[in-house]
């Protein structure tokens, strides 16, 4: 099943290219601000997805074009973003896992804008192209025999970066500006995912496919990025975790582009960028590139 939220966060089922409004099985939950609502539907699933299949089932919906789509997850508690996991060096350098936080206000969705901001160091210089994976269960010490019953579903993610930020031995301010998470368009239940270590991520900008690689080259895979975790935080319903990116094709992006990100099987998440200053060139160039 596929999960969403469309203009003033009524929730949906995606079938093929139309959204069928299932907001009606929620009204019993009160007014509540619609974080809550996905995260209470991923942690009561079993109970809600025989209604939302009926709803689906009878109801003809509309075009997903013709509404606005909302993240599908407006304001996680969590979201964890793995660093350098993928085998794309010319010589691979296996890293421990490790992990950032972004924050809430980083997140947007389809259809929205990536704002670069009006500073002199705001040098963006590649979106990431990520799976990410959405927690369905309140989960701790979770071994990797285990840890897909915890996935809830994926989605697509992209980590942006600002690469010239001063003093990035953190990285909060450079991955961690407002836009600088955008998921979506929809969350992709795990079921219709039979193997999140074989799926094609590829993104465009401006219609030129910048990425195109496979989750098979991750060095920790879904089930050990969970069972790593878990051994120092507890994970909950809606939290969303990405997988990190290939780094060879990452491209920059500029005031005016477009972008498009696609993972096997959900759906294509579309992204504006808009500039609100004059940037340098920092001159960065992707891990495993050779200079002359």
């Amino acid at each position: 099943m596929k999960l969403l939220f469309f203009d003033d966060y009524r929730m949906g089922v995606l079938n093929s290219d139309r959204i069928v409004d299932v907001t009606s099985e929620l009204q019993h939950v009160g007014i509540m601000p619609p974080e809550y609502l996905m995260e209470g539907v991923i942690a009561n699933f079993d109970s809600f997805r025989p209604r939302f299949e009926a709803i689906a089932a009878r109801e003809q919906g509309v075009p997903m074009a013709s509404v606005k789509i909302r993240p599908p997850l407006p304001r996680p508690h969590n979201v964890l973003a793995a660093f350098s996991n993928y085998q794309d060096r010319d010589e691979p350098n296996i890293l421990p896992p490790d992990f950032f936080y972004k924050g809430a206000t980083c997140v947007i969705g389809h259809g929205d804008t990536i704002e670069i901001p009006d500073i002199p160091e705001a040098v963006v210089h590649h979106p990431e192209p990520e799976l990410g994976y959405v927690i369905g269960r309140e989960c701790k010490h979770v071994s990797e025999e285990d840890a897909l019953d915890m996935v809830f579903g994926y989605l697509n993610f992209v980590d942006m970066s600002n690469r010239a930020i001063p003093n990035r031995r953190t990285t909060f301010m450079g991955k961690g500006m407002d836009t600088y998470a955008p998921i979506g368009p929809v969350i992709v239940t795990k079921d219709e995912v039979p193997d999140p270590q074989d799926l094609r991520v590829r993104l465009w900008i401006n219609g030129d496919l910048k990425q195109d690689y496979n989750t098979a080259a991750m060095n920790h895979s879904v089930r050990a990025q969970i069972a790593w975790l878990t051994q120092y935080i507890t994970l909950m319903p809606g939290d969303v975790i990405c997988c990190g990116t290939h780094h060879i094709g990452l491209s920059p992006v500029n005031d005016g582009d477009r972008l498009e990100v696609e993972v096997d099987g959900l759906e294509r998440l579309s992204l504006s960028v808009r500039g609100h200053g004059p940037r340098k060139d920092a001159h960065w160039r992707p891990p495993g590139t050779r200079t002359s």
